[in-house]
């Protein structure tokens, strides 16, 4: 009994100490956690300290530069950040109140303090990213201002520079003038008049730009310098073409002195072509070419070399693809030649087997055989009269599947009739020897009598 109560005191005992132990542990997790949770919002309360100050200091100084842009760009032009510099005044107002009611004398939950402290962050970094986008318009629009009057003076300079070469690109069209045909030179003829009135709108705009600057109308200016820049290299192209016609149209005209040679060499193999295999695209093909090379103009005419060129270019082209496809059924036409020769082959040597076969045993050979042999003849004559070689090609293949299956039929014939005897043997009546000597002779001579209609396999490809 005293045993069981030592026992029993030892157990309290034990549980005692486990269950404080264990409080103990809690309770240091509870310290821990808090001491986090305090150190984080510690943190977060300095984050938002900062960035009060930097958002003040950032609204402070966009005061100035709003009184920068009234003087630069006038009213209307500083509307826009005005009106962003409002609402980050609002926002950063609202901050400050936020950090009033953390400094005050009223308790606040954790919660309380978290909440309004990440507020204070987003207000303060949104009031500063809105003056960023508007200050950063500003100086890109300030850059703008003090780059026009320089680009305003470029353009005046380029202006006159391009205006004086378009008296040489008026010699030059005078003188190629001389030699080209006035098609030739329509896409550059009128150029020099062009750019003359490029180059006066553009002094136009340079007018225009310079008015507005002295308006303070900058973005207006800056767009009036751009078109006038634009557009003096436009007329400075326009220019310059002139100059490339001439040494594009020298190319031209020794691509087809080279062009005119090739397509003389050519007209001459296509006519040697047999009339049969020229007859229709060939001859259409020679003929245009010989009437783009009538049409050349002669020894001291004036020239179109790139129309020229292009037309030579086309039809001799035509002419290429013409014979090439001829060539090109040529080819088809050998290999269907090759095809039949090897059908007919193949017909003749399953004919030949299933006629020795029903020849050698005769009546020991039924109907079927009989009659798919009869069929495979005939589709080997009436191959001859087909036109298209490929369809004389399916006959023949056609000839040699029905005489294989003629032999075939006479095998399994045979195999039936020697496994019971009903039906007449090679030894009844006729010998082997003798009956396949006089079979094959009488074969032969059967089959030689299709194959001599057949003709030769090159009627089928002329």
């Amino acid at each position: 009994m005293e045993l069981a109560l030592v026992i029993l005191g030892a157990g309290v005992v034990a549980a005692a100490i486990l269950v404080a132990v264990i409080s103990k542990s809690r309770a240091r997790q509870r310290v821990e956690q808090s001491q986090r949770a305090a150190a984080q919002l510690a943190a977060l309360t300095q984050s938002a300290g900062s960035a009060l100050v930097r958002a003040d200091e950032r609204i402070r100084l966009a005061d100035d530069e709003l009184s920068f842009a009234l003087a630069e760009f006038g009213e209307e032009a500083a509307t826009e950040f005005a009106t962003a510099l409002q609402r980050a005044r609002q926002r950063l107002s609202e901050a400050f109140h936020l950090n009033q009611l953390l400094s005050d004398h009223v308790p606040d939950t954790d919660a309380q303090r978290q909440e309004w402290t990440e507020r204070i962050i987003s207000l303060c970094e949104s009031a500063e990213s809105s003056l960023g986008e508007k200050q950063s318009a500003l100086a890109t629009r300030r850059a703008a201002a003090r780059r026009t009057p320089s680009e305003i003076d470029k353009a005046r300079a380029d202006i006159t520079r391009v205006r004086n070469t378009i008296p040489s690109a008026q010699e030059t069209l005078l003188r190629l003038a001389e030699r080209y045909s006035q098609s030739a030179l329509t896409p550059i003829s009128a150029n020099p008049d062009q750019a003359e009135s490029l180059l006066e709108f553009a002094e136009r705009s340079t007018q225009v730009a310079q008015s507005r600057l002295a308006a303070s109308l900058d973005a207006e200016a800056d767009k009036a310098a751009h078109a006038a820049a634009e557009t003096v290299r436009r007329a400075e192209a326009l220019v310059a073409a002139v100059g490339r016609f001439e040494v594009e149209a020298l190319q031209a005209e020794a691509t087809l002195a080279a062009m005119v040679a090739e397509s003389r060499a050519e007209l001459g193999e296509a006519r040697y072509l047999p009339d049969a295999e020229r007859r229709g695209r060939i001859d259409e093909a020679i003929g245009a070419l010989e009437r783009e090379l009538a049409a050349l103009p002669g020894p001291g005419e004036r020239l179109d070399p790139v129309g020229s060129l292009s037309a030579v270019r086309r039809a001799n082209a035509n002419l290429d693809n013409a014979v090439a496809e001829r060539a090109q059924r040529a080819e088809r036409k050998e290999q269907l030649r090759a095809q039949l020769l090897t059908a007919i082959d193949d017909a003749e040597r399953q004919i030949s087997a299933a006629r020795e076969l029903i020849t050698d045993y005769r009546a020991s050979v039924g109907p079927d055989a009989r009659t798919r042999l009869a069929e495979a003849e005939r589709e080997l004559s009436v191959m001859t009269q087909e036109s298209e070689p490929e369809t004389a090609i399916v006959r023949a293949r056609r000839a040699a599947s029905l005489a294989a299956d003629s032999a075939a039929f006479a095998r399994a014939d045979l195999e039936r009739g020697q496994g019971y005897g009903g039906w007449d043997s090679p030894q009844s009546n006729y010998g082997r020897t003798s009956s396949g000597l006089v079979g094959g002779v009488l074969g032969g001579l059967m089959i030689g009598g299709i194959f001599d209609g057949l003709g030769d396999v090159g009627d089928f490809f002329d």
